[in-house]
């Protein structure tokens, strides 16, 4: 299960340097929209209780797949959003929810199986 969220995430993190430089968006922009997918690869490789892999497993299909279908949705299906904000905020939540479940693999790592 681990070896197919590795290959999600790095095709991830390819769509998604491929939408933005398709919008010929900055570096810094591009690295920070990248940021929560190179996350998700950290938190699923230090995941070794079960209850850290459930958890690092259903946090990366949500990112992976809800960050993907935002970000091609305010690319390509809104005409009337700008762009570049989406490679802005969607990050900034997925982010913020990979740092719950971070908690939660963390102290799940921590406990005597």
């Amino acid at each position: 299960m681990k070896t197919i969220l590795y290959i999600l995430t790095l095709l991830a993190i390819i769509i998604t340097l491929a939408l933005g430089l398709e919008q010929s968006l900055a570096f810094g922009y591009l690295s920070f929209a990248i940021a929560p997918y190179l996350t998700t690869l950290y938190i699923l490789k230090i995941s070794n209780h079960p209850t850290a892999k459930y958890t690092a497993y259903a946090t990366a299909i949500f990112v992976i797949f809800v960050g993907l279908y935002f970000l091609i949705d305010t690319t390509y299906m809104e005409d009337n959003l700008e762009h570049k904000f989406s490679f802005l905020f969607i990050p900034m939540w997925q982010l913020t929810m990979l740092l719950v479940s971070g908690l939660v693999v963390y102290f799940s790592n921590r406990k005597n199986s």
